[in-house]
């Protein structure tokens, strides 16, 4: 009776360690974190509505407005590039004239704006990396910056009209000037900036309106938007050596991205009130610029595609239609969707990897 009861009291005691155990299994386990990729929402011009969505790729969980939540003020005006150099993250914001430089929970740790001597501050569109412990960006108001990364001073030099992107390659900074505060006469230059000497040293001819930038290797991959009319958008190689340009042979692109050894267009165009027009993506070899053939193996359709990213393991393209939360599709490097989830932000304009 004696062995029995004690018997009852150790297994009562063994089926309560059991549970306890079991409840701090359940308590101890962590809750998903969204990690991994950083999607930059545009917003719409002068409603101060950019935001930062942190997605998590292997759960694939999304968290809204994480750089908000995080420092308890919003993004800004129309957010237009995001830069992840070393353990910071730098984050142009165009309308709101700074950049935001955070670490990669997003928590700010500088803000950086450039003010010329008569006052004026600048406006800042694209982000690039330079040499170790340099960025690069391009201001609206005709500038480039060089950006130190050791503490974020900023140093400005004047290059054309209504500079957009920016690249680093072979010891040379390119600035796209695309003339745009000037319509309807665009400006068909890149500026040439010695990078030691941080000075414009020449400016070459390239399709007018010259927009967005990608390098690879001792290439600078460049595409521009044409007027709209008679001179259509093209996308056009730069040797970084010798200045040649070259055109790609693509029709209506609207955007590109390296990632690789790939270089990626998006083709498509814009109809009459510039809604974008469903886009095929194309693949380049980067090396030589000879067209590979069509991105996407599955025949997903891209509806309202507004940008193109690509990162180590997934090309990106978000939607939009300008007035609701976008989409955006993620491509394993085959061409298969992986995914395809609300932006949570409106106009889902760069997608960086963490």
């Amino acid at each position: 009776m004696k062995k029995n009861l004690l018997f009852r009291v150790a297994f009562a005691a063994l089926i309560a360690l059991s549970a306890i155990s079991c409840q701090k299994q359940e308590n101890n386990t962590p809750e998903p974190k969204a990690s991994g990729y950083y999607v930059l929402n545009n917003g719409s011009f002068k409603m101060n509505n950019s935001s930062v969505t942190i997605y998590d790729s292997e759960s694939k969980v999304s968290t809204a407005n994480a750089f908000s939540s995080t420092n308890g003020k919003n993004l800004g005006d129309t957010a237009q590039d995001i830069l992840i150099s070393g353990d910071d993250i730098f984050i142009a914001v165009n309308v709101s004239k700074l950049i935001f430089v955070t670490d990669k929970d997003l928590n700010i740790k500088h803000e950086i704006t450039a003010t010329l001597e008569d006052g004026t501050t600048l406006s800042p569109r694209y982000l690039a990396q330079g040499p170790e412990g340099t960025v690069y960006v391009t201001y609206y108001e005709g500038y480039v910056g060089k950006i130190s990364t050791s503490d974020y001073t900023v140093s400005t030099i004047p290059v054309g009209p209504s500079p957009e992107g920016c690249a680093y390659a072979g010891g040379k900074v390119f600035t796209s000037n695309s003339g745009g505060a000037n319509y309807p006469a665009y400006d068909k230059t890149i500026s040439v900036v010695n990078a030691s000497s941080f000075k414009e040293e020449k400016r070459i001819e390239v399709n007018i309106n010259p927009a967005t930038m990608a390098a690879f290797g001792d290439k600078v991959y460049l595409f521009s938007i044409g007027d709209y009319g008679a001179t259509p958008a093209k996308v056009q190689s730069i040797s970084a050596t010798t200045l040649e340009v070259k055109d790609l042979a693509c029709t209506s692109p609207t955007a590109i991205a390296v990632s690789g050894n790939i270089l990626y267009v998006m083709c498509g165009g814009y109809a009459a009130d510039y809604t974008p027009l469903p886009a095929t993506i194309y693949k380049y070899n980067a090396a030589d610029g000879s067209l590979i053939g069509e991105f996407v193996t599955d025949g997903t359709a891209l509806p309202n595609a507004y940008s193109l990213s690509a990162t180590d393991d997934f090309v990106w393209v978000g939607c939009s239609d300008y007035k609701n939360n976008g989409d955006v599709y993620a491509f394993t490097k085959d061409g298969k969707l992986y995914d395809k989830f609300d932006s949570q932000g409106i106009n889902p304009i760069k997608v960086a990897a963490r």
